[in-house]
């Protein structure tokens, strides 16, 4: 179908199924979870940044994903940035500086614990992602060791930041969503009592099989059912240029209103290491079905 046909009728479809409004910072649970819907964000570099981006939709993120390294210190200044407005979501990469090994063994205590001290000083809600897709495989960006030595990293980090009563700060566990078909993420899990929510990462990648989002996350999505946690989506795209990207990204807000343990979405919006370009300001239909998607009532908590 063309798209000028196929969108219009997707879109109709969203507002015929979602539930009502999704929750702001005001209307999280305590664990940090919307009471109702989901919320709605993105990892933004284009140009004019997020500014640019919320101008452009017609609304504010409900959620910022940031990337910091492991060694990052300025986590007051940098969170407060975003939490004025919006709840972070921070991507803190273990890899290449340090090893899930040394992290067990102590090795990163005293910047582990200052960062607690920080974010636990914001009170709002945080989300953060410990080395995400920790489940890359040896050699590859984000891997940091075998999943024995990523748990017990995971609940050395986890058990510091609640000894400090950072308690505001929840833990999102994500792997890559192709890992939990085959049993490969599920190895890295450290058990319910350390995890907050379950997330994923997963991308439609141009030259690829084309696949919905939720043949993307199915699997992860009920992973995380089972342990009664809700899901992320920490990172997620299709390439802004494709002329089926608009209709993926209606599919999402469908996909998300008849699976309502999804609790949020960030959206990768910018080039990727790989040259892929995934930037929604980069193509007017791309733009306009992802300002379409921020609009539907299930995710339609103001920022």
């Amino acid at each position: 179908m063309r798209f000028a046909l196929v969108l219009p009728a997707l879109l109709a479809t969203v507002v015929a199924v979602a539930t009502p409004s999704a929750s702001a910072e005001g209307l999280l649970n305590p664990n940090g979870v919307p009471t109702s819907g989901a919320l709605w964000g993105a990892y933004t570099n284009e140009p004019g940044g997020l500014p640019s981006l919320q101008q452009k939709v017609g609304r504010k993120l409900a959620i910022v994903n940031r990337y910091v390294p492991w060694n990052f210190t300025q986590w007051s200044t940098f969170a407060a940035e975003v939490h004025a407005q919006q709840v972070p979501l921070i991507s803190w990469s273990a890899a290449p500086k340090t090893t899930a090994a040394a992290i067990a063994a102590g090795h990163s205590d005293a910047q582990i614990k200052a960062a607690a001290a920080q974010l636990k000083a914001l009170g709002g809600t945080v989300l953060l992602r410990p080395f995400y897709e920790f489940d890359q495989p040896s050699g590859h960006p984000r891997n940091i060791g075998s999943p024995a030595d990523v748990i017990a990293a995971w609940k050395r980090v986890y058990t510091l930041f609640h000894a400090a009563g950072a308690t505001n700060v929840r833990f999102v566990w994500c792997p890559m969503s192709f890992d939990f078909p085959t049993g490969i993420a599920q190895r890295f899990w450290p058990g319910a009592a350390y995890v907050d929510w379950v997330g994923a990462d997963g991308y439609n990648f141009p030259g690829h099989t084309w696949r919905t989002f939720g043949t993307i996350f199915a699997a992860a999505y009920a992973f995380a059912v089972s342990q009664g946690k809700p899901f992320i989506v920490g990172e997620t795209a299709s390439p802004a240029g494709d002329p089926r990207t608009p209709a993926w990204i209606a599919g999402i807000a469908i996909w998300a209103a008849a699976n309502h343990d999804l609790k949020a979405v960030s959206y990768f919006d910018a080039i990727s290491p790989k040259g892929y370009d995934f930037r929604v300001m980069s193509n007017a239909r791309t733009l306009a079905a992802f300002t379409a998607w921020g609009h539907t009532s299930y995710f339609a908590a103001p920022g």
